[in-house]
């Protein structure tokens, strides 16, 4: 609760009582660049949803919540529109989103918002901790982007602001992506529904590596630091060997989009070795 209680209200604007729940789910996600993201859970795994050039090739990636706790990340999926998904190690340091807005169109309610000029909330968690808010106006939209712009323009408002949750009267009903000439340009959250609700619809606890895009390599690789060869290409993959630094291995793949060699019995990731 002192999350929600530290929230900075600009504007004059007053949250609607949802804001518990979307404050909850923000966190900043700290990549090639700095931004947001919001969590959502699956088959037991926490995921974030955050603008793929935030994420960059995702080394040192991590989030932070609004109670400055942080888990690191790996980059999961690229789903195109600037859209990726994140996998958090979230266990035993923060709580998941276990709640996500319905798949539902959003076109009668966002016309109307944009029709009469109304006012939203942009909502992100802060360097510092905690969340603040920047009241904005609706200006535009399509069939995949609202564009948004603030009432009180402000330069610092727009630094790290890729991510962040679109509010409508305490709603999400989009993601920004990008500022162009002062005005915010966000994703639908009816059209991120749709790009990322087969991912999520799927069952089980990970995305098993058989099914992971792969490129063939060939060649050797040198261990940097004593290095662990796991059964997956994630970071909490159980162990099936050590590499001692110096040690070379052989090539067989590069996983697609994420950081990761794939070797003889498993996966190592790409930063603790040489270039092949």
């Amino acid at each position: 609760m002192r999350s929600i209680l530290r929230i900075g209200l600009l504007g004059g604007l007053l949250i609607g009582i949802s804001l518990p729940l979307a404050a909850q789910q923000q966190v900043l996600v700290k990549g090639v660049e700095q931004g947001q993201g919001t969590l959502r859970a699956r088959g037991g795994e926490c995921f974030a949803i955050t603008p793929q050039h935030v994420v960059g090739l995702g080394m040192g990636l991590s989030v932070i919540n609004a109670e400055r706790i942080r888990a690191p990340a790996e980059p999961l999926t690229d789903f195109g529109d600037d859209i990726a998904v994140i996998r958090i190690a979230a266990e035993g340091r923060m709580p998941c989103g276990m709640s996500w807005p319905l798949n539902e169109s959003l076109d009668d309610l966002l016309r109307q918002a944009v029709n009469r000029g109304r006012e939203g909330v942009i909502l992100r968690v802060r360097d510092t901790g905690g969340l603040e808010s920047h009241a904005v106006r609706f200006s535009a939209l399509d069939d995949r982007y609202i564009e948004v712009t603030l009432l009180t323009p402000d330069n610092e408002a727009f630094k790290g602001i890729s991510g962040s949750r679109l509010l409508l009267d305490g709603r999400p009903v989009g993601m920004v992506l990008n500022t162009e000439m002062g005005a915010i340009r966000a994703y639908r959250q009816d059209a991120l529904n749709q790009r990322i609700g087969a991912f999520f619809a799927v069952g089980g606890s990970r995305l098993p590596s058989s099914t992971l895009p792969l490129e063939p390599r060939r060649g050797q690789v040198m261990a940097t630091a004593r290095t662990a060869v796991r059964e997956e290409p994630s970071p909490w993959s159980p162990v099936v060997h050590w590499l001692e630094v110096g040690q070379s291995v052989e090539l067989s793949a590069k996983v697609k989009s994420r950081p990761w060699w794939q070797v003889p019995g498993g996966y190592v990731r790409v930063r603790d070795t040489t270039a092949p």
